[in-house]
């Protein structure tokens, strides 16, 4: 009979480890080997929805499987954040979400932040414009500094606590001048209704919302709220051109629930990257007034915490 030395045993131990070690390395390398869930926490044909069917095919070229678009609507985008964060973390459920989930998170709407998900990345940036009516005394951000300093009230549009409101708050605080009074008109139809009939002195729409407005002659433009000017309104001065440091885009980013493995948050991040690097795309995206951005893994976390903790201080400021 022969001997089993322990040199035996340990290759015998080895190799039965190596064995099952293979059937997990396949499964890793395998992703995805179905569907991939995205969660749209908007409702169907919203500017979210309409985003990701849009890149969808796109992804889906890169990924080598579906996308299946989930729309969850619900108090500003909570329900379905909500629900992805009880997703199996396998890779197969992410939601698409903006500053609006960041917003709800800074005025303790969402019971739950950040922390809860494995951040993917970060695509697209969606510029933001301050706008006047076209009758305004106001042409840039120092003489809307003047009208906040008289005796009349400067009455701002917004949707109270949403993006549009924020940016509003973060510019009061950076002209320092006094405070807008703020008036519920809603999104950005609401507000472009209420600026055409003179009802509100100053608004925020998205670039791509103003673009049609200016070209009429029907809204002006006094800053942009990027960092660096929007290529399609190349005219009109960032913030920081004219001394106010806010810097504040709309940019999509993708959520995992918490625990989703890290090699797979990296082929699906891999997916997005090339996606977006994909020239039919980004001409797609151009024409619809939105920037083709792409932030990964290691550092769309850290630009979504610095944008939280933004809205956070802006939150503040807020009259209770």
């Amino acid at each position: 009979m022969k001997k089993l030395t322990r040199r035996t045993l340990a290759m015998a131990a080895f190799g039965l480890t190596a064995a099952l070690a293979l059937p997990m390395a396949a499964h890793a390398q395998a992703y995805p080997e179905k569907a991939v869930q995205v969660t749209v926490p908007f409702g169907a044909g919203g500017g979210t929805d309409t985003f990701v069917r849009t890149i969808q095919p796109f992804v889906e070229k890169q990924l080598g499987a579906d996308l299946v678009v989930l729309n969850v609507p619900g108090a500003g985008s909570v329900t379905g954040s909500r629900g992805v964060i009880s997703k199996d973390p396998d890779g197969y459920s992410v939601l698409v979400n903006h500053a609006t989930l960041l917003t709800n998170m800074a005025i303790g709407k969402a019971d739950f932040d950040v922390s809860s998900f494995d951040i993917a990345a970060s695509t697209t940036s969606i510029p933001l414009v301050v706008a006047v009516p076209a009758s305004s005394a106001a042409n840039s951000l120092d003489e809307l500094k003047t009208l906040l300093s008289g005796s009349d009230p400067v009455i701002a549009g917004v949707n109270i606590g949403a993006v549009n409101h924020f940016a509003l708050l973060m510019l009061e605080a950076e002209l320092g001048a006094g405070k807008f009074r703020y008036v519920q008109t809603g999104g950005g139809a609401k507000t472009i209704a209420a600026l055409l009939g003179e009802q509100i002195a100053v608004g925020v729409l998205s670039g791509a919302e103003a673009k049609p407005l200016v070209e009429a002659g029907e809204v002006k433009l006094i800053a942009a709220l990027s960092g660096d000017r929007i290529p399609y309104l190349a005219d009109v001065a960032t913030a920081a051109e004219q001394g106010a440091d806010v810097d504040f885009s709309i940019e999509h980013s993708w959520y995992f629930p918490k625990g989703t493995p890290a090699d797979v948050i990296a082929t699906f991040a891999a997916a997005l990257e090339k996606a977006i690097g994909d020239a039919e795309l980004q001409a797609i995206l151009d024409e619809r007034g939105i920037t083709p951005t792409y932030y990964g893994p290691d550092t769309a976390p850290a630009r979504v915490d610095a944008t939280l903790a933004q809205l956070k201080s802006a939150a503040e400021l807020i009259e209770k």
